[in-house]
C-alpha cells in the first residue's frame, strides 16, 4: 500500500493473525495506524506529513499536536465524557448480537424490517473494539499512541510522524485500553 495517498486505514486492519507485514511507506497524508498493527512489521517511512489537501468530509480526531483522519463511514467520535451511546448504535449492537448469536443468519431479516442502509451496516460493521472486540456501527472512541513513544520508535528514527490509533466501543474500553501492556 506504499505511495498511494492514503489518509486512513480500515479500523480492523491487522486483526487477522495471518497478516504479519504492512507497508504503507510514503503515504504523506496517513497519520494513524490501527492499534491492531502494533505487533506486526510495519513500514511507514514518509507518513504523517502535514495535510495540504481539503479533507472536509472526513472526521478527524486530535490529541495535543496530533490529528488523525477517520474513515468516512465513522459518523461520530466519542470521548471520555460520553457515557451514553447514541440510540442507533445501541440498536445496531443489540440487533447484531441477537442475529449473530441466536439466529446465525442475517438473511432472516427481510429488507422491509430495516432500511437498506441499516441492513447493510448490520452485515458489515465499521470495525471491532480494539479492547473487547465489540462491533461498532456509527461511533468510535479513538485513542492515540504516538509512534515515537513506543518501543518501535527506534526502527523509524524520525522518518515518520505517524501514530497508532486504538478504536474503542465505549468510554470504559477507551479508559482501560493500553497499547503497551
Amino acid at each position: 500500500m506504499a505511495g498511494n495517498r492514503l489518509a486512513f486505514l480500515p479500523l480492523d486492519l491487522g486483526r487477522s493473525r495471518e497478516l504479519q507485514y504492512v507497508y504503507v511507506d510514503n503515504n504523506t497524508h496517513l497519520k494513524g495506524l490501527p492499534s491492531y498493527l502494533y505487533n506486526k512489521v510495519v513500514g511507514c517511512n514518509g507518513c504523517g506529513a502535514p495535510v495540504q489537501v481539503s479533507e472536509g468530509k472526513l472526521l478527524s480526531f486530535s490529541s495535543g499536536p496530533l490529528t488523525v483522519f477517520l474513515p468516512a463511514e465513522v459518523k461520530a467520535i466519542g470521548t471520555e465524557k460520553d457515557h451514553i451511546l447514541p440510540l442507533q448504535e445501541l440498536a445496531m449492537r443489540r440487533l447484531h448480537h441477537v442475529y449473530h448469536s441466536l439466529l446465525k443468519d442475517l438473511n432472516f431479516l427481510s429488507p422491509v424490517s430495516l432500511p437498506r442502509s441499516l441492513l447493510e451496516l448490520l452485515h458489515c460493521p465499521l470495525g471491532h473494539c480494539h479492547r473487547c472486540s465489540e462491533p461498532m456501527f456509527t461511533i468510535v472512541y479513538p485513542k492515540l499512541f504516538p509512534l515515537r513513544e513506543t518501543p518501535m520508535a527506534g526502527l523509524h528514527q524520525g522518518r515518520t510522524t505517524v501514530s497508532f490509533v486504538a478504536y474503542c466501543c465505549s468510554t470504559q474500553c477507551l479508559q482501560t485500553f493500553d497499547l503497551l501492556r
